[in-house]
């Protein structure tokens, strides 16, 4: 009795483990689209994009000040 108690354990056991490896594995490829997501809205492109539609550019040189590490 014990033995067929101990095998159906092992067998149920075996299943949830099965079970929380696929859930481990969906929940890593969708950390990693969110990775590409986030590393494409960062871009040095999508932030210079950003800039021209709310009309920002890039100082003139005579208008940059630059200041001292004290």
């Amino acid at each position: 009795m014990f033995y067929v108690w101990q095998r159906t354990q092992n067998t149920r056991l075996s299943y949830q483990v099965s079970e929380l490896k696929a859930q481990c594995e969906k929940i890593n490829e969708e950390n990693n689209s969110l990775q590409l997501k986030i590393s494409s809205q960062l871009s040095l492109e999508k932030l210079d994009e950003v800039a021209k539609k709310k009309g920002l550019s890039v100082p003139d040189e005579r208008k940059v000040i630059y200041l001292d590490e004290k």
